[in-house]
């Protein structure tokens, strides 16, 4: 949990699966409490949500390295805390981008879920998988999220 290692630019990221604490660890802490803290939850969205995610379990793929993780990933834990999600319902794992661009793991958790671009938040109901959001939400996190949890 929470294993670091040195990319192919020096730079020191967080690989294969983690949660909290290795995000709001040294050095991550520092984009990973500014988003979190300065994102307002758009709550409106949240709306039609209700008990919508309780069933519902998370995969998320991220790269500490990446500026669209960096942003995403801390605004997806406070709107998952603002709706009382579970997480230890979620699983995540850090992918390191290779020079060659593939994303890998050391246990190649990515390998069975078709990740391409990160962050990717893959949502499964019944261990069948009814949505996804893919490097960015298509509309916003909290619409996608409600759009997501209302198909079955």
């Amino acid at each position: 949990m929470n294993q670091e290692t040195v990319n192919y630019e020096g730079e020191t990221i967080l690989v294969g699966p983690l949660d909290w604490e290795g995000l709001t660890s040294p050095p991550y802490e520092t984009w990973f409490n500014e988003y979190y803290l300065d994102y307002r939850v758009d709550t409106a969205s949240l709306a039609t949500l209700g008990t919508g995610l309780n069933d519902v379990e998370i995969i998320m793929f991220l790269g500490t390295w990446c500026s669209d993780s960096q942003v995403q990933v801390p605004q997806f834990y406070k709107i998952l805390d603002h709706v009382g999600y579970d997480i230890s319902r979620m699983t995540v794992y850090g992918l390191e981008q290779l020079e060659s661009e593939e994303l890998v793991s050391a246990g190649g958790y990515e390998k069975n879920y078709d990740v391409s671009f990160v962050p990717t938040m893959i949502f499964l109901r019944d261990g069948r998988e009814i949505g996804r959001i893919t490097e960015y939400p298509e509309l916003t996190l909290e619409r996608d999220l409600a759009k997501i949890s209302q198909l079955y």
